[in-house]
């Protein structure tokens, strides 16, 4: 599968891709620094695992997804730099150490999931969190208590993460923005 068709496919099923912006500037961190080594949490169809493998520098991937059907989706993708695993990002132990961190996934818990997995970013790594504004909702009326829940969770998750001292935070105001994270 190519980039078009699978980008087609994941709007065709409403499932969200990394923007040609925030793809545009996480490329140019990985070139910038020369990045070999990439952990995804959230493959969704793998889309943007896809378009991390394209970058010369960029020797391995392994991206996470608990979603069965996604996962038999991005499975399709042929690429030798790219490791598909089905498990829960929760659960799942990981014992690699990666230069870039991308995070897109599971938007109410992810304080947990930055420490977890802040202990697998290399000492000159990056960890991008996409879609931390979640703009999308931001001019909806009477949204539904689920998407009001998640809306407020983002924006504790804001709010923690400009609090931390135990590592640095950009906050990027960028398509529906990014964190980007690297240790103290």
């Amino acid at each position: 599968m190519d980039f078009n068709e699978l980008k087609t496919l994941c709007m065709k099923n409403n499932i969200p891709i990394i923007r040609d912006e925030t793809f545009k500037f996480i490329e140019n961190k990985i070139l910038e620094n020369n990045y070999s080594s990439i952990l995804e949490i959230g493959t969704a169809y793998g889309y943007s695992s896809l378009l991390f493998s394209k970058i010369d520098c960029v020797k391995k991937i392994i991206t996470i997804e608990k979603n069965e059907s996604n996962y038999a989706i991005a499975k399709q993708i042929e690429d030798d730099k790219i490791t598909f695993l089905l498990a829960d990002a929760f659960t799942f132990e990981c014992k690699e150490k990666f230069d870039l961190i991308f995070l897109d996934a599971c938007k109410s818990n992810q304080e947990i999931l930055v420490n977890k997995y802040l202990n697998n970013l290399n000492e000159k790594g990056l960890m991008v969190i996409d879609n931390i504004f979640l703009k999308k909702f931001a001019n909806q009326q009477n949204l539904d208590r689920q998407k009001t829940r998640l809306i407020q969770k983002v924006h504790q998750f804001h709010n923690w993460l400009l609090q931390q001292k135990k590592f640095n935070v950009q906050i990027i105001d960028l398509d529906d923005g990014i964190a980007l994270i690297t240790k103290n």
